[in-house]
């Protein structure tokens, strides 16, 4: 017999946020401008639940989101009703689809990932309406009604760091139930398997030497498959500026230099040396030029 969880405790206990070490690298406003519909954001969680699975699959992205563009973006005025009848909101408003332990899949505004630490991933190579078919196929899901069983939150708190990495993945997709697979992303990745688009396959050779792909865990998918992923291309989010931080002091980049202005980068040098001999210089005494 299934059980559903108390979920006021349960999911408000997974979705507690947790301090954590790691820095907010993205600038959130320019990866907004970034975002096309259908890209999927990995996101790397500050929430109980995201630590846990994290440890399981041993990767730093925690969580996935399909980026669904603007509300007046979206191309069939049936799939645009639909969406503003479960998410009301502005024409303008950037949206994307994603689960929680206490909603399940459902749909949100961009500016829910503000505080995150973000990547964008780009599936390669899509034509005509490949996009706006994943994204109908990923709506279409709403309907499922997912409740966090007692399973998946055993399975949450098991100590997994007791398990072998090799031994992890195929265990945790066997105890996975509906809600667990949909928190790790799998939602979204069927999406993609809809239109045939090949997410992080096996490749099998047959006897008369022809290729085919097999999804690696039949049941799930991962976040960190869409980023080792050949078939999503990793749009590089800019860094924070932390020019009005004065606790860091920013050294001049030594990379090639036609990312810079080499004038520029050799006066930049210059008083990098002259401040390194002040530094070294007795208090009061003048420094030498």
């Amino acid at each position: 017999m299934h059980h559903d969880t108390d979920y006021p405790t349960t999911a408000g206990w997974l979705e507690a946020e947790q301090p954590g070490t790691t820095p907010r690298l993205s600038d959130f406003e320019r990866v907004r401008q970034l975002l096309q519909p259908c890209d999927v954001l990995l996101v790397d969680g500050r929430r109980r639940v995201d630590r846990r699975i994290s440890g399981i699959t041993t990767s730093r992205w925690s969580h996935v989101a399909l980026y669904l563009g603007r509300l007046r973006e979206i191309s069939d005025p049936a799939l645009r009703a639909t969406v503003a009848e479960y998410f009301p909101c502005e024409p303008d408003t950037q949206l994307i689809l994603h689960t929680t332990p206490r909603r399940g899949l459902c749909l949100d505004a961009l500016s829910e990932l503000q505080e995150e630490h973000l990547r964008i991933c780009r599936p390669r190579g899509m034509k005509g309406d490949d996009a706006q078919t994943v994204i109908r196929y990923a709506i279409s899901r709403l309907a499922v009604v997912m409740r966090l069983s007692v399973l998946d939150a055993l399975c949450l708190v098991l100590p997994w760091a007791l398990v072998p990495r090799r031994w992890r993945a195929g265990l945790f997709a066997r105890l996975a139930g509906r809600m667990l697979r949909a928190l790790t992303g799998s939602p979204i990745g069927e999406a993609f398997s809809f239109i045939q688009f090949p997410v992080l396959p096996l490749v099998k050779r047959t006897e008369i030497d022809i290729s085919r792909l097999y999804r690696r865990h039949p049941r799930l998918f991962y976040p960190a498959d869409f980023d080792h992923s050949p078939y999503f291309d990793i749009v590089k989010y800019p860094f924070v500026d932390h020019n009005d931080d004065r606790n860091i002091r920013l050294l001049p980049w030594k990379g090639s230099l036609g990312a810079l202005d080499e004038h520029s980068a050799r006066q930049a040098e210059e008083q990098v040396r002259r401040d390194g001999q002040a530094a070294q210089q007795p208090p009061g005494e003048t420094p030498r030029n």
